[in-house]
């Protein structure tokens, strides 16, 4: 299973290098297409990284559409969180706040994508695909870790994802491309499942710059 994942993963590096690097490839900024939250460790309040979610003209009319002039709710959070997750025009930036280990790395974006499989947004194989997937890709940070000012990008276009890791010197240590609408959301469905780390703080964002969630 390695070899196969590693020889998949050597070939999909091929066609991304023949793309534009994704860090300099972001959407424009629309009124309701950024979602970006700061992620704490629940006890200590520890920072541990920022995630930055943009969405596409389409998608962020959509949501400006049902939440222009409105409080933050749960309700309108569902509705949010499913335009966010079935987006065919997405681009994520994720930036790590404190240098963390590896097994924690891999634990925590485990966590949240079986919630995604656990909700229906993505099937058992995907789940185990990722899942197994994973330390292959980043391998890499088994022996390094994860610092302190490392960036994993993603960008998805229609149901082709790809993903940048760069290292805090800018080192360009992983690029990674994969095709089908599960793949894409098996990212976003993991941001945005009900009880993930990340849904309602991206959500509420939207509307404190707004100002509505006063």
């Amino acid at each position: 299973m390695t070899a196969a994942f590693t020889a998949h993963q050597a070939a999909a590096q091929e066609v991304a290098r023949e793309l534009p690097p994704l860090a300099v490839d972001s959407l424009p900024v629309l009124p309701y297409g950024k979602m970006k939250m700061l992620y704490e460790a629940t006890i200590f309040k520890v920072d541990v990284l920022t995630l930055e979610v943009r969405l596409g003209e389409e998608d962020a009319l959509d949501i400006e559409e049902l939440a222009d002039g409105r409080k933050y709710s749960d309700e309108l959070a569902d509705s949010i969180a499913h335009i966010a997750t079935n987006s065919r025009d997405a681009w994520v930036l994720l930036k790590f706040e404190r240098n963390t280990g590896f097994g924690r790395f891999l634990g925590g974006a485990d966590k949240n994508t079986k919630k995604a499989r656990d909700a229906g947004i993505i099937d058992s194989t995907t789940y185990e695909f990722v899942s197994k997937g994973m330390p292959v890709w980043y391998a890499f940070l088994e022996e390094r870790g994860v610092k302190d000012g490392d960036e994993i990008y993603y960008r998805i276009r229609g149901d082709t994802l790809q993903i940048e890791f760069y290292g805090i010197e800018g080192e360009l240590f992983l690029e990674y491309r994969e095709v089908g609408p599960q793949h894409r959301l098996s990212v976003l469905g993991s941001y945005f499942v009900r009880g993930s780390d990340f849904r309602k703080g991206l959500i509420k964002s939207l509307f404190e710059r707004s100002g509505t969630n006063r």
